[in-house]
């Protein structure tokens, strides 16, 4: 009886050895980075299941077992999960738990409408669509308040988790925008020609349109503030570009300048137009609000990136001449 109580002892404790040894020790030859993907509402069947044929476990049995022992049966959160080197099946179950998923990146960026910026939302490969698209009753629900939604998406790089919502990462940026405007709007120059954030965030995406040399923005950012102060049209191509929609081939008319029907049209309209007509950048929001001091009143692009400014209409026109001989050059 003594020697058989031994040998159960001896069975017992080369069992747990054994168990042990699996728990603690990695799979042969993983040596690469793999993703394990984790549905909501997985059992862990299923889960072990998929970690073995992933090459991730050598015993799916040995794991369920272990996972409802302990309890982690119940804990596992749904996810992505990289795995980018050798992990024993403890790592493993303590990584499944953690809720550490792997996040993707969504970068939102400046001067897009938000249409084109839904789009980039909507087509990554790891978000959710649930909107149908500009026309959805959500997106006047959630914007009712700011007059539409365009404007409002902060340009950014997001991270968010597999599976997100596209209404999740629109209200992120909408949030994301709020708090910027805010704070830029909180340090305004005090003599500014703009009664409301939105104001500034309408001048700000003009702005964005207008250049994309950041030590520009506030040399473009004086010449629209004056012109608002002293009640002169701005005269701006992007706004007129941005009412047209569809309808814009390329190339701006003397029919499209001369359209009162556009209120777009800062050429025929005094003052900013209706609403922003894209989402500006951080650098574009605080220019509108602090512009650089000059006289300048007019620009045109220089056929090198840049524009020329102009005090008065005289030299705005001889810059335009050479803007135009630089274009037929």
């Amino acid at each position: 009886m003594r020697r058989l109580a031994w040998l159960s002892v001896l069975g017992v404790l080369i069992t747990l050895i054994a168990a042990a040894r699996w728990w603690y020790t990695p799979v042969q030859g993983q040596d690469q980075i793999q993703m394990i993907v984790i549905s909501p509402g997985a059992s862990m069947r299923q889960i072990a299941d998929a970690l073995a044929e992933q090459g991730l476990i050598n015993s799916p049995t040995a794991f369920r077992w272990a996972a409802r022992l302990n309890g982690a049966d119940r804990a596992v959160r749904a996810g992505h999960y990289q795995v980018d080197q050798a992990m024993s099946p403890r790592a493993l179950m303590r990584l499944l738990i953690s809720g550490e998923a792997h996040s993707y990146t969504l970068t939102l960026v400046e001067g897009k409408t938000f249409r084109e910026l839904l789009v980039t939302i909507q087509s990554h490969p790891h978000v959710r669509a649930e909107l149908s698209g500009m026309s959805d009753p959500w997106l006047a629900e959630i914007f009712a308040d700011v007059q539409g939604p365009e404007g409002w998406l902060f340009p950014d790089t997001y991270y968010f988790l597999a599976d997100t919502t596209d209404k999740a990462l629109v209200l992120r940026a909408f949030a994301a925008m709020q708090q910027a405007l805010g704070e830029v709007w909180s340090a305004r120059a005090s003599d500014l020609p703009l009664t409301q954030p939105y104001e500034a965030l309408i001048l700000a995406s003009i702005i964005e349109k207008e250049t994309s040399l950041a030590s520009e923005r506030g040399d473009i950012a004086g010449v629209f503030v004056r012109r608002l102060r002293n009640n002169i049209r701005l005269q701006t191509d992007p706004t007129i570009i941005y009412g047209l929609g569809d309808r814009y081939r390329g190339d701006i008319t003397r029919a499209h300048l001369r359209d009162k029907n556009n209120p777009y049209n800062t050429y025929q309209h005094s003052g900013l137009p209706p609403t922003p007509i894209a989402s500006p950048g951080l650098a574009s929001l605080e220019a509108a609000v602090r512009p650089k001091e000059g006289t300048a009143l007019y620009f045109v692009a220089d056929g090198k990136g840049g524009h020329v400014f102009s005090d008065t209409l005289v030299q705005h026109e001889r810059a335009v001449r050479a803007y135009l001989n630089t274009l037929k050059q």
